[in-house]
């Protein structure tokens, strides 16, 4: 008698691991293992290989993707050295500590740079001969660089927390000198008011005047004073002012004097006054400030404004003349800023090769290194606010602890101050 044909495809010696799972077993007694229903040979299609390396390749371009793409923003830093800079440990040994009286300064005073003083008679500051200047800055503009000086000066002897910086960097082909080294020249060769460090018991206010300091075991020559155009005293280290020697224009006059402050004290301000041009005070507010993202509109706890602007122009200015060069500021500098916000695309970046004859390297990725991806950020070109850096930044109000929202307010008041703050919020920048 002929067997009767089965109607299934998976029987007989062709039955498959998979058929052998489905059914539990091959009819046999005692069944089948599980590792011979897994090792067994089974039949795929070509829609099932197709399948499975679309499912493998579509998997692997997401991760991909996210891994190229999806840059979360990191957390609030708790300290300094969880920002992505950091100081070379070579260079940190090399350089001492931040002078002793430095700790409580927190009021940066900026003094932009313009031109470079080169006279050596102090009584001819408001002659063009002595100054390295441009031809469009003839005529009067010295006048001007010299009440910048004196405003800076007198701010910061008012501010026995200010520390005043001269900024400016050597923009001239035909001077080695730095625009900041000159006004700070200036400023001594004057016989202006010196602030000083709390606590110093050395009198630079005259060229005669000795240190105390054992630190200043140079000596200066009897006729090196003679020279106005270079700062020569006993005890300068103690003066609550300095340089900064690498700004090119004045997005750069404002970041790399917070990053010199950072550099000279340890730790970064917590308020700043900029004295400068009266019309460019919106460029500074609007755009240079904003670029950094310091607030402009914030009030310390004592009532202090966290950002302030004193404005000095050329005197004597038809309305003519003062039209034409708010209209150049706003053509030739306002509205690059604006889609340029940190001026590395375009017009202001030729500026500063130009303004860079030498070849000059600033320091402050190393000196400053919770900002060195700030100093580094370079957004598309035009794309203004967009371009904003999008990182922490240590003056940022989380991370120094005032970044305090209405609820958590309200539960300070009722626990009368009786709470533990987030530790993401402290402090961070301080060298100790």
């Amino acid at each position: 008698m002929v067997p009767k044909p089965s109607g299934s495809l998976l029987s007989g010696a062709r039955k498959s691991g998979i058929s052998l799972a489905l059914n539990g077993g091959s009819g046999q007694p005692g069944g089948v293992s599980l590792h011979d229903r897994l090792s067994a040979r089974s039949r795929v299609t070509n829609l099932g290989v197709v399948l499975l390396l679309g499912f493998a390749g579509f998997s692997a371009l997401l991760n991909l993707r996210y891994m190229l793409f999806n840059r979360s923003h990191p957390a609030i830093p708790q300290s300094y050295i969880e920002f992505n800079g950091r100081t070379p440990e070579l260079l940190s040994n090399s350089v001492p500590p931040p002078r002793t009286g430095t700790d409580h300064l927190n009021h940066l005073v900026i003094v932009t740079g313009h031109a470079i003083w080169a006279g050596c008679d102090v009584k001819a500051k408001d002659d063009d001969e002595n100054w390295v200047l441009e031809d469009y800055q003839k005529g009067g503009s010295v006048k001007t660089f010299y009440k910048h000086i004196e405003k800076g000066m007198q701010l910061t002897v008012e501010d026995p927390n200010a520390l005043l910086i001269f900024s400016g960097g050597q923009t001239r082909p035909n001077s080695l000198q730095t625009e900041g080294e000159s006004y700070y020249s200036l400023a001594m060769a004057a016989n202006l008011e010196v602030p000083m460090i709390a606590g110093s018991l050395v009198n630079i206010t005259s060229p005669g005047s000795s240190s105390s300091s054992s630190s200043a075991s140079s000596s200066i020559g009897s006729l090196a004073h003679a020279n106005a155009a270079v700062a020569t005293r006993q005890g300068l280290q103690d003066a609550r002012m300095t340089t900064e020697n690498y700004a090119l224009d004045s997005f750069e006059n404002l970041l790399f004097s917070i990053a010199r402050f950072r550099e000279y004290t340890g730790h970064y301000p917590a308020r700043i006054t900029v004295v400068g041009y009266g019309f460019k005070k919106a460029r500074f507010e609007d755009l240079h400030a904003k670029a950094v993202r310091w607030n402009t509109k914030g009030f310390l706890h004592n009532g202090e404004r966290t950002f302030q602007y004193v404005g000095i122009d050329d005197e004597g200015l038809s309305d003519s003349e003062a039209t034409a060069q708010n209209r150049g500021e706003k053509l030739k500098a306002f509205n690059l800023y604006d889609k340029d916000m940190y001026g590395c695309h375009g017009r202001l970046r030729e500026k500063r090769i130009e303004r860079n004859p030498t070849r000059r390297f600033h320091p402050y990725m190393s000196s400053a290194p919770e900002i060195a991806d700030l100093l580094d950020w370079c957004p598309a070109p035009n794309s203004g606010l967009q371009g904003l850096y999008p990182e922490n930044l240590p003056w940022d109000a989380r991370v120094i602890g005032t970044g305090w929202g209405r609820g958590a307010l309200a539960v300070k008041a009722n626990s009368k101050g009786n709470i533990i703050p987030d530790t993401r919020w402290l402090q961070i920048g301080r060298e100790h």
